[in-house]
């Protein structure tokens, strides 16, 4: 797997990847190489997974990763893949910067490669590069990458749509939980312990980019009342506009930006919160929204992207509108009915509990793996 970036690097394809390779390589030999990480080794060693890490500088900033540093990143991920190729029979790309090292090396060895998708609309995910020519290199990318891989995987539906304009055969396998996210029978006084000692602890889980629309969580704060505290967990190129924000709205006592938290740390959070939210505006998939349904708390969420395949409103979730914040508050306001409430918690709990299983998930990839080598 060459991928641009591995945990402690948090993200959707970081979690899938380690997730994958980490059971996969228990019975099977598995290299992955990605980039250096400040704190890391440069190799690492689990079971049958190999992880090599090589790049010319090391990323500091698990956040947020500088043009720069991916493209020489990709250079040096490329050439080390390109070194192992002969151990090699099929090569699993992770994303668009993925795909381009496994096409290159497809081109010099005639390896096969498969690539998994998890975001699929530029103009939201990358607002700052919404420009003609850009985008038409990328298309042109893209499609070169799409129509010279053996298999395309997708972790939702609406995201395959987007692979079968140029793969004939394509997947849906979703994304899983970790079992590390159980409910916390003490939050209230769990939450206490940590400084947030509230009737009504809200949670996000987000990098800070535009299209996860924590602008607008912050502010549907203004609009709620009572005793209330909303907490953000994860970092980005956005975090400056939110900290004014925070300020100009006069929520300093109300919204708390936590920044980066290694993943290990995550579950416990998510686990104190009664209620969390995600408003996004674009979404590949969405894993937080189970990981916070797997501890017991309500989700809140859009229907854009892959969420609706997992959540169904006022059965184990709720919808809030894109980009309304009136709308999400009056969705969190909505949760003061308990018997909905403990509703959405069973249904969330039930559904993760019986498919969305990192280990059942992993036997599925492959035996995708199988099938490409067969």
């Amino acid at each position: 797997m060459p991928v641009l970036h591995y945990p402690p690097v948090i993200g959707g394809f970081e979690v899938f990847s380690q997730s994958i390779a980490e059971r996969i390589g228990k019975t099977e030999d598995v290299f992955l190489i990605t980039s250096r990480v400040v704190g890391v080794k440069n190799k690492e060693k689990k079971d049958r997974l190999t992880i090599f890490r090589t790049s010319p500088f090391k990323l500091k900033d698990l956040s947020y990763s500088k043009p720069w540093f991916i493209f020489g990143s990709m250079i040096w991920i490329f050439f080390k893949s390109l070194r192992l190729m002969k151990k090699i029979d099929l090569i699993h790309a992770q994303g668009f910067l993925s795909g381009i090292i496994a096409y290159f090396l497809f081109k010099f060895t005639k390896k096969p490669y498969i690539i998994t998708i998890q975001s699929a609309d530029f103009s939201v995910y990358h607002p700052r590069l919404n420009i003609n020519i850009i985008k038409y290199i990328y298309c042109k990318f893209e499609k070169a990458i799409f129509k010279n891989a053996v298999y395309g995987h997708a972790v939702s539906n609406h995201l395959e749509k987007h692979l079968k304009r140029f793969i004939k055969k394509t997947i849906v396998i979703p994304n899983g939980v970790s079992k590390d996210f159980k409910p916390d029978l003490n939050k209230k006084e769990n939450r206490k312990k940590l400084g947030f000692d509230t009737d009504n602890l809200i949670c996000c889980v987000s990098r800070l980019e535009y299209k996860n629309g924590t602008h607008d969580l912050i502010e549907a704060a203004k609009h709620l009342k009572g005793d209330f505290k909303i907490i953000i967990i994860g970092s980005g190129s956005e975090k400056e506009k939110l900290e004014k924000m925070i300020k100009d709205f006069k929520l300093e006592k109300k919204v708390f930006l936590l920044g980066d938290m290694v993943y290990a740390e995550i579950p416990k959070y998510v686990a104190l919160a009664d209620i969390f939210v995600r408003p996004s505006l674009a979404e590949g998939f969405g894993i937080v929204f189970l990981e916070a349904m797997a501890v017991n708390v309500p989700v809140i969420g859009t229907p854009v992207g892959g969420i609706p395949d997992f959540l169904k409103h006022m059965e184990n979730g709720l919808f809030c509108e894109p980009g309304n914040p009136k709308d999400i508050a009056e969705k969190i306001n909505l949760l003061k009915d308990k018997e909905l409430k403990e509703k959405l918690i069973k249904n969330g709990k039930k559904m993760v509990d019986e498919i969305y299983d990192w280990d059942k998930i992993s036997k599925k990839i492959f035996k995708l793996y199988e099938n490409c080598n067969s």
